[in-house]
């Protein structure tokens, strides 16, 4: 029961610090002489979010905003009174002030937000403006200071699972490549393979959004050494991963244009068909170290090794290359002409 409830307690973070922030920022708030305590648990409700880095972010925006607005609502608002038009020209006064100031358009939000609440409130409750202010920090902090202190988001394991989903598609759709060119690499079957293609790219997007959110979830845990190791190492596997993607991506288009020259031939398909099949167990067999954290080395197979362009080529290989990839920027703006004039 214990280990749940403390499982529960580390996993779930976002359930239950949103109302301690709440809790705590309302008493610090009546403590600090507030006469609109509620101001600091709406700041602290609205400061959790999913990583530290965005709950810094926002509770920055919130801050720089409320202040601004208030400060040109208190010197403006008595001299144009409250209707329609002087909120209109409060907002639009506070939105040039933020953009000169090349600040984010969350802060804009705030600033109006603050206009409008200080605006009405400020000739009933004359204590609002400067409540406003103090409780916004205070709501602030506390979420911060919460968020970073007790049990800060981790993702790691999340961004982990989302590499090895990946790793195991991008094998299957290296032997299912195989597969197609064996059979003769008909481009009937091409477009299957481009629609697998898209969805994995789509997964690699996912994948990398995800390592992404755990980099950031560290970036501010003080205690996280050893993560950030893991979160290095995590890093630079997806950049084999994401090589790879884009090398069997370069692969199939070239294979397709092979298909179409009329000159792949069935020995061409059993040839390219084996490599394929080779490079699948390889990407298989490194997802190993993803899978055990313990397993540190990788070494790739001899029949991997031994992909290499034969002696007759070897002069060959980059200028075909490179012929291969220009070619494909010509195309490329070529499709954008042709959707431009039909268009």
């Amino acid at each position: 029961m214990k280990t749940k409830l403390a499982d529960f307690i580390r996993n779930n973070g976002i359930v239950w610090k949103m109302p301690l922030a709440a809790a705590l920022s309302w008493e610090a708030a009546k403590w600090g002489g507030s006469n609109h305590p509620y101001l600091a648990p709406l700041t602290a409700i609205l400061c959790i979010q999913i990583t530290v880095s965005k709950s810094i972010q926002f509770a920055w925006q919130r801050v720089i905003g409320t202040i601004a607005g208030v400060l040109v609502t208190s010197y403006i608002a008595p001299y144009i009174g409250l209707n329609g038009w002087s909120i209109g020209l409060l907002m639009l006064l506070g939105s040039i002030i933020v953009w000169r100031m090349n600040l984010d358009h969350a802060v804009t939000i705030q600033v109006a937000i603050s206009i409008l609440l200080v605006l009405y409130f400020q000739s009933k409750m004359p204590s609002y403006p400067y409540d406003r202010i103090r409780d916004t920090v205070i709501g602030a902090v506390v979420a911060v200071l919460i968020h970073i202190l007790l049990f800060p988001p981790d993702s790691i394991n999340t961004a982990k699972q989302k590499m090895i989903r990946f790793a195991d598609h991008l094998t299957v759709l290296f032997f299912k490549t195989a597969e197609w060119v064996e059979n003769g690499c008909y481009t009937s079957k091409a477009p299957t393979i481009e629609k697998e293609l898209q969805t994995l790219f789509q997964e690699l997007h996912q994948a990398t959004t995800d390592l992404d959110k755990a980099n950031q979830s560290l970036r501010y845990n003080l205690l996280a050494q050893k993560k950030r190791a893991a979160i290095d190492e995590l890093t630079r596997q997806m950049d084999q991963l994401r090589s790879s993607f884009a090398n069997l991506s370069d692969m199939i288009r070239i294979f397709i244009k092979w298909s179409k020259s009329g000159n792949f031939s069935k020995e061409d398909g059993r040839i390219w068909g084996d490599h394929l099949n080779t490079l699948g167990l390889l990407v298989k067999n490194w997802k190993t170290m993803l899978d055990d954290p313990k397993q540190t080395m990788f070494e790739p197979t001899s029949a991997s090794l031994a992909i290499k362009a034969p002696a007759h080529m070897a002069n060959e290989q980059y200028p075909l290359a490179l012929y291969m990839n220009a070619e494909q920027v010509v195309q490329d703006f070529q499709k954008n002409i042709f959707f431009n004039k039909n268009s």
